[in-house]
């Protein structure tokens, strides 16, 4: 069984997602000592620095016997080298972990303080209507956590909650400022807001003046020259450095400007929350009616090769090629997944959560050009590799399309025959505060211009270089999984926690505006 290179490579893919049983783990020693080469793919995966460290610290407590490694100049060391060096550290790391687990009992790393990821962000933005920010200023999209800073809003609605508990309905044009998950600035524009007793406290501050929240509804219309507070429910404080503090109680409002002025609370001069849903609905039909009108221009280009826009019906178990050229690639063959809803409203998604979900399809012959495109929601990356789109097996010019553990959107390329395979990673694209969110993706393979690009929300992140240029071959594929048919025994996991509502792929190199109306 050692000598077949499909058994090492899912050893070797076991090992780094950390799964070898105790038999598998003496399989890939014992190869790993009969063909030090093997050292090149633990390389693909694993930093030296990573192996070496594992070394030392399975050293300190076992006292196994480690190599002496001793510097010399970096041109000095060979391909050959370093393989050698990355078989003899794996082994000692294998041997060290698994006498280790022989001795203690499996239990999880105790918790050191710095270990969890963080976040500074201290609200929402969880729905937007329309939405135009001020040219320069940060434009987040709904869904998109927010950190403290300044928002800049040119027109549309946007609701934004607080982790508090605090809503806030901003309508454009407005300027406020987050301050933190309690407090906010606000210099212009209107809003409304609700806070519930679990918020009570929230403050909002003015040119004019500050309003303290003590579990209520209000509205805040701040200009120039003027600053009015309307409160629908509830009471407020106001405070301002010319008077002292004046509580307002529902039904009352009050101007704060130089000369305070009492006035009647007024609902109907902001916008309420069934405005806001009625407004959202119409936009969501507004948005979805132009996707599909550009879907039907994309769906007659010659060269798209497949299109699936996820409107087929549940029970067809299929998902449909729209493409009207191609029709040597049949529809999409539905394994596990549950439907969803999509990016708007009656649009749908597949969503991928066991290891059995995937969409399998095929697409025969040589691509000399190609571009991917997906929408796609991430909810987590809970494995080392998390397939979008990636070729059954591996070898022979298959394409690999998947995000890694760090969040990198990783487009690998098998090379021809013996040649090694090339990884095309993409910048840090997510993070846990992305997780959830519709995000846009392309990869193209462009072998004029020998490079390969990512493209992100329709924006160009990564120029990687080409060294071999030569057609790809996709073959049999999987969206949202990957079987691996080297071998009869199991495979690596790779499905997504996710889910999809579109894909596309083309035969051709498509333009920065292409893929930019692609993501819009």
């Amino acid at each position: 069984m050692l000598d077949s290179p499909q058994n090492t490579d899912v050893l070797i893919q076991r090992y780094v997602e950390g799964l070898l049983t105790e038999e598998e783990a003496s399989s890939l020693l014992a190869a790993l000592e009969q063909r030090p080469e093997l050292g090149r793919t633990l390389l693909d995966h694993l930093s030296m620095d990573a192996m070496l460290d594992e070394v030392t610290k399975a050293d300190a407590i076992l006292k196994i016997p480690v190599p002496e490694i001793i510097p010399m100049p970096r041109q000095r060391f060979s391909m050959a080298t370093l393989a050698a060096v990355a078989a003899v550290a794996a082994c000692a790391t294998l041997a060290g972990t698994f006498a280790l687990r022989s001795l203690l009992p499996l239990r999880p790393a105790p918790f050191k303080a710095g270990d969890e990821v963080t976040t500074a962000s201290v609200a929402l933005l969880s729905r937007g209507v329309n939405l135009e920010w001020e040219p320069g200023s940060e434009a987040p999209v709904a869904g998109s956590p927010l950190a403290p800073g300044w928002l800049r809003l040119k027109s549309g609605l946007a609701q934004i909650e607080f982790y508090q508990g605090a809503r806030v309905l901003i309508e454009g044009p407005a300027a406020i400022q987050l301050v933190s998950s309690g407090e906010a600035t606000c210099t212009s524009g209107r809003l409304s807001a609700h806070v519930p007793p679990q918020a009570k406290g929230f403050r909002i501050n003015t040119p004019k003046g500050t309003i303290v929240d003590l579990g209520t509804e209000f509205g805040l219309d701040v200009s120039d020259t003027n600053s009015e507070v309307h409160v629908f429910k509830g009471e407020v404080e106001l405070h301002t450095s010319s008077a002292a503090m004046q509580s307002l109680k529902e039904g009352q409002a009050v101007a704060f400007s130089s000369s305070p002025k009492v006035l009647t609370a007024n609902a109907a001069a902001f916008t309420s929350l069934n405005e806001l849903d009625a407004r959202t609905l119409a936009s969501q039909r507004s948005l979805f009616q132009t996707w599909q009108t550009a879907g039907a221009k994309w769906n007659s280009d010659a060269s798209l090769l497949v299109r699936f826009d996820f409107q087929d019906a549940e029970e067809s178990r299929s998902l449909h090629n729209q493409a009207v050229q191609g029709v040597a690639i049949p529809d999409g063959s539905i394994v596990g997944g549950s439907w969803t809803e999509g990016r708007w409203q009656s649009k749908r998604a597949l969503e991928f959560r066991n290891v059995s979900d995937r969409v399998r399809l095929s697409i025969p012959g040589e691509i000399a050009e190609l571009t991917l495109s997906v929408w796609v929601r991430v909810n987590g990356l809970d494995r080392a590799y998390n397939s979008l789109f990636m070729s059954e097996g591996w070898g022979d010019r298959k394409i690999h399309w998947q995000i890694i553990r760090e969040g990198k959107v990783r487009f690998g390329i098998a090379g021809s025959g013996k040649q090694p395979h090339t990884d095309n990673d993409s910048p840090v694209l997510f993070t846990p505060e992305r997780f959830g969110r519709w995000m846009h993706l392309a990869a193209v393979f462009d072998p004029k211009a020998k490079e390969a690009r990512h493209y992100a929300n329709g924006e160009l992140v990564a120029r990687l270089p080409l060294k071999d240029v030569s057609p790809l071959k996709i073959g049999v594929a999987e969206l949202g999984n990957w079987n691996d048919r080297r071998t009869p025994g199991g495979v690596a996991i790779r499905h997504l926690s996710g889910a999809m509502d579109e894909f596309a792929a083309f035969s051709r190199v498509l333009t920065d505006a292409e893929i930019s109306a692609l993501a819009k």
